[in-house]
Order: C-alpha cells, then structure tokens, then sequence
C-alpha cells in the first residue's frame, strides 16, 4: 500500500536537521516545501505502485494496449468479430499467457474454464463386443479419424431457420463461435473438434 502525504510530511519532518529555525510553522516557506515534496513524493509512490497491477494482464489498464500488441491481440478468430470489447481481448490474451500447450484432456477443460465455460473432452473410437452396453456406436472409421468431442455447459441459445432468413442460411445457429475459433486454433492441425452443447 503506498504512503499517503501525511506519511512522507512525517517521514520528511523526521529527517529535518534540529535548530530553531528548521521548527515547522503553517504558512511558512518550509511548511510549503515540506508538503510540496510529500505531496510529489506520494503521487510518485502511487505510481510505483500501480505498476504491480499493469504487471498482471488480469487488472492491467495503462499497458493493456502493449499487453496486446506482444501477444498478438486480437487474433483471427477476435478480429473475426466485428467490433471486439476490451474484456473479451483481455480473456484471449489470459487464455494465450496460460497455455502451456500440453495437449491433454485437462489442458483443453482448462482453456474452457479459462474461457468462462465447464467442458468435458471425449475421445472417439470403434465400438467391439468388449465395450460398455452404454458405449456410443462409432464404426472403425473412428479408429483413425482423429476427432475430440468438446462437451460444453452453457446457456447458449440456439436460433431456428425462420421464413426470414435466406436459402444459403443454416437450418440452424448456436454455440460460441469466439469459443470454438480460439480452441480449434489450439487443437492440433490433425485432429477434428467436435462441439457439443448442453444447458447447465
């Protein structure tokens, strides 16, 4: 916590040399001087101390722009949007700072959940007479596709084809799209993300 001016008046005060004519008077020149360099010396503390904040991307403000620019915000997959907010940046930055590119099932649920979002990774393959009753039926073309389900929870509403919309329009629109643009970014190039949502 920085010092305040009344801390450095004391601090300073403290520090002056002992004789009468070094004895603090309000309005005169030294009261002036004194509270002049407290007053310098706490805005200059306040600013020190900010910079523990601007050292962390999560509160930073000031440097948030070269937080940016380092780290190559936005990508593709912001920039897609049309105008990107500074909160949703500042989550692709945080998500970009803490992968660590282990390419496990824990690290992609924890890219989600860094993303704001509970998601479980399943990997597909053939269904035999040695699997569960309750094992989905994928054929041996699963064997070797290279596919990873993303489970999401989340309220995401879906939107339904209506008689407004145009023929080259999709039956159907849901999901996340920053969402699944920053995590396909992050599945290897091998393999194929599946995305699968589910209200919470």
């Amino acid at each position: 916590m920085p010092y305040s001016e009344k801390d450095y008046e004391q601090c300073i005060e403290q520090l002056l040399p002992r004789g009468p004519i070094w004895i603090r008077r309000d309005g005169s020149i030294l009261d002036s001087l004194v509270f002049s360099f407290a007053r310098e010396l706490a805005r200059v503390d306040r600013r020190i101390d900010s910079i523990l904040n601007e050292s962390d991307p999560r509160t930073s403000l000031e440097m948030l722009s070269e937080w940016f620019t380092d780290w190559g915000i936005p990508s593709e997959c912001l920039a897609a949007l049309s105008d990107p907010t500074q909160e949703e940046m500042r989550q692709e930055l945080i998500t970009k700072i803490t992968s660590n590119r282990s390419l496990t099932s824990q690290y992609f649920k924890d890219i989600a959940e860094t993303l704001g979002y509970e998601a479980e990774i399943e990997t597909y393959s053939a269904f035999t007479v040695a699997s569960p009753a309750n094992k989905k039926l994928f054929g041996t073309e699963w064997n070797t596709s290279y596919a990873m389900g993303i489970k999401v929870r989340s309220n995401t509403s879906s939107k339904l084809f209506t008689t407004q919309w145009t023929a080259d329009q999709p039956l159907a629109v849901w999901g996340d799209r920053l969402f699944e643009c920053i995590m396909r970014a992050l599945v290897p190039a091998h393999v194929t993300a599946i995305f699968e949502y589910e209200g919470t």
